[in-house]
């Protein structure tokens, strides 16, 4: 058996000096890392809903609505500094425009007018802003969503106008936007 194991190490070692073969692909890096940031994300969204009540009584919206705006609130304080990107990240801006790009290239002239219609013009969104009630909850199509990296369940992508949102449902918060994902509308 200890002759075993020396061969093992031996063999680890070695693997562990071996230059490595190939360099590593853009986008798979560029994937492992927008999981880690919207990892880190969740990590902080967890320890801070840990702090806010729960609500016993689900049959009272305005109970509801208080604890949603209480997390909401709490996150925002806790990513004070947050800018455009921070999650999304450079290294997926491209990805995620590509996507876009492929996808609408797909749609007839009928439902990208219907994407825009749903939409009021001049919408501004920005992060850490509770995801404006006046707004419709515009879904993004399956197809395209299939196209696009998985999410935890708590956290969603929305389409606004030429922006692309990171949603946190249950704390109804934009955590990130990318601007200028789709084309201008036909005025």
């Amino acid at each position: 058996m200890t002759r075993m194991l020396f061969v093992v190490g031996v063999t680890l070692m070695s693997l562990a000096a071996a230059p490595q073969q190939q360099g590593v692909n853009p986008f798979a890096q560029a994937m492992v890392d927008f999981k880690h940031r919207v990892g880190e994300y969740m990590k902080l969204r967890d320890e801070i809903t840990r702090k806010v009540p729960e609500v016993k009584e689900t049959g009272n919206p305005a109970k509801i609505s208080a604890r949603e705006k209480a997390v909401g609130e709490a996150i925002a304080t806790a990513r004070v500094n947050a800018k455009p990107g921070d999650i999304f990240g450079a290294d997926m801006v491209g990805y995620f425009k590509q996507i876009l790009a492929e996808d609408w290239k797909s749609r007839s002239p009928a439902d990208r007018k219907a994407l825009f219609n749903e939409l009021p013009r001049g919408v501004q969104i920005r992060i850490n802003q509770a995801y404006p009630s006046t707004l419709p909850l515009v879904s993004v199509p399956p197809n395209l969503l299939a196209m696009l990296p998985m999410l935890p369940e708590t956290l969603e992508y929305r389409l606004i106008d030429r922006y692309m949102l990171l949603r946190d449902r249950d704390a109804n918060l934009v955590i990130d936007v990318l601007s200028n994902v789709l084309p201008q509308r036909d005025r």
